[in-house]
């Protein structure tokens, strides 16, 4: 998914008032919880976040069929932001469920990092 399409979903599923700017920083936040929780334990990378600059055809981090992360993260935050908390707990429940099948799916089709290694002689 890019970061335009991520924020049409948003803006489709959930009108709302939050500038561009405010939603690609959410969206930055979201990538930077899934690269520092659950990529960097495999694969270190050198994730800078999201800004106004970055190109809307960035692709965004997560894969299908996880990307539905996004829609939840985004709406989570603009619930919450609204004062309409019980629908921001259900946003959150959302969220939380898709970051853990999608942290459980990694862990299980990828190799941990290795920092010690065996030398046999």
């Amino acid at each position: 998914m890019t970061l335009e399409k991520a924020l049409e979903i948003c803006d489709a599923v959930k009108p709302n008032q939050y500038s561009r700017s405010e939603k690609i920083g959410w969206l930055s936040e979201a990538d930077g919880m899934v690269q520092r929780e659950i990529f960097d334990c495999f694969q270190p990378s050198s994730f800078e976040g999201y800004t106004e600059e970055t190109p809307e055809d960035t692709v965004l981090l997560v894969p299908e069929p996880y990307c539905s992360l996004y829609e939840a993260y985004l709406s989570a935050q603009i619930d919450f932001h609204n004062g309409e908390f019980t629908r921001y707990q259900n946003s959150a429940q959302l969220y939380n469920a898709i970051f853990s099948a999608l942290a459980a799916w990694y862990r299980r089709t990828h190799v941990p990092k290795q920092e010690n290694s065996i030398t046999i002689s």
